[in-house]
């Protein structure tokens, strides 16, 4: 047996085994293991996240209250108190703002996600929002993501914002703002609208678990096709310096 090498029998089928190779493949193949899991995992939220959003989008309307669930569907009316745009938003291959308005209703302040816009030379509308204005369209909480610095470290923050901080803006407006955004569904003024659309993505997660998964049993395959021929140069050398 040749340093950091050793044979392993099965069943009369011989390899032999380098060490640092066997640990590299063990390695991989635990790791892809644990990709395929990961994506089997996103396969069933992304699965019941579908669920949810066709139950809630069948049901009837239903009144702004605290007693809200994501993607049920309602009306609100009330007055235009600010706005805000959210960066980084394609429409038909051209990059711009969604225009984020601030409407009180008579029980609750409300973001509203009105539509895209082109981006201008400054932070400015292309046309003024109504004063006062009615939305009809779907809720959801927004979803925190990967941000190279904080919000408030932006000096265009928080009239041009990466993502929606609901808590965070709160910190800096004077009336608590209603924990969803409704994302409108009607357009208002030369916005276009950016409604709510999620699409089954559980058979393409299931696809990338069984991508991860043969990932590796393949790893496995080249290290016994390896050890597999390795054996069999070593055997034919030691035959050639017996004879």
């Amino acid at each position: 047996m040749a340093k950091n090498r050793f044979i392993w029998s099965f069943f009369n089928w011989k390899i032999s085994v380098q060490i640092p190779f066997l640990f590299f493949t063990c390695f991989a193949f635990v790791l892809c293991l644990n990709l395929a899991n990961w994506q089997l995992q996103r396969a069933y939220l992304a699965d019941d996240l579908f669920n949810e959003f066709q139950l809630q989008n069948q049901r009837p309307e239903s009144a702004l209250s605290d007693q809200l669930e994501a993607y049920q569907r309602i009306t609100i009316e009330g007055d235009v108190k600010g706005h805000y745009f959210l960066d980084n938003k394609i429409n038909q291959g051209t990059s711009g703002w969604h225009v984020l308005a601030e409407v009180q209703t008579d029980t609750y302040l409300v973001l509203v996600n009105l539509g895209w816009q082109a981006k201008q030379a400054n932070l400015s509308l292309q046309t003024p929002l109504p004063e006062h204005i009615k939305v009809q369209g779907l809720v959801r909480k927004p979803s925190d993501g990967f941000m190279l610095q904080s919000a408030v470290e932006d000096p265009n923050w928080p009239t041009l914002m990466q993502q929606i901080d609901i808590p965070l803006l709160n910190q800096h407006i004077a009336t608590p703002l209603f924990p969803f955004v409704l994302y409108a569904e009607n357009k208002i003024g030369n916005l276009i609208p950016a409604p709510i659309e999620i699409e089954n993505k559980y058979f393409m997660h299931i696809g990338y678990a069984i991508q991860w998964l043969l990932i590796g049993l393949a790893a496995i395959a080249v290290f016994l096709y390896i050890s597999r021929i390795e054996y069999k140069e070593n055997e034919r050398k030691e035959k050639k310096l017996v004879a």
